[in-house]
């Protein structure tokens, strides 16, 4: 009998350990936190700048990805590079090193894009649209994208943490 609880106990260490490991994407872990815009408004404040890309311009963009992608806004543009900051979309602006480029889980931003709606139309100043796009907001000390009413954040800056 005390030969099977040693057993059991070792059976059970084990998958803890399998399931804590198996949760972990990369050498980063998961990297980003999906919540509704209330949430990222409270936490990080109100969006100073944005720039819609249509859903699936991004999506063919994290085809050529593996684990994580890079985002910054450069010239009004979004510059998406994989791990290695390699341009993953046509907008191929130089980087140098000093821009700053924020880390995401490519499985957050996956998730991050089911929730792509039409832009609808606010006033004169933003475009209407059909097709579902991903916001890129720039808010005081971070850069956040939001689809619908969902926003993701917590990415880790690039530098210092990249995932190359």
């Amino acid at each position: 009998m005390k030969k099977l609880k040693v057993l059991i106990t070792f059976f059970t260490i084990i998958l803890m350990i399998g399931s804590s490991v198996v949760s972990a994407q990369g050498k980063l872990g998961v990297v980003g936190k999906l919540m509704s815009k209330q949430e990222a408004k409270v936490l990080f404040g109100k969006v100073i700048g944005s720039i819609d890309i249509p859903a699936q311009d991004l999506r063919d963009a994290l085809k050529n990805d593996k684990e994580y992608v890079l985002f910054t806004i450069k010239n009004n543009r979004v510059v998406i590079r994989d791990e290695k900051k390699n341009s993953l979309s046509e907008e191929n602006e130089y980087l140098d090193d000093n821009d700053v480029l924020y880390v995401f889980s490519k499985s957050q931003v996956e998730q991050l894009m089911n929730f792509a709606k039409p832009r609808k139309s606010k006033g004169l100043t933003t475009m209407a649209t059909t097709n579902p796009v991903v916001t890129f907001e720039v808010r005081a000390s971070v850069l956040t994208l939001t689809a619908g009413e969902t926003t993701l954040e917590f990415a880790l800056p690039c530098p210092p943490m990249c995932a190359d």
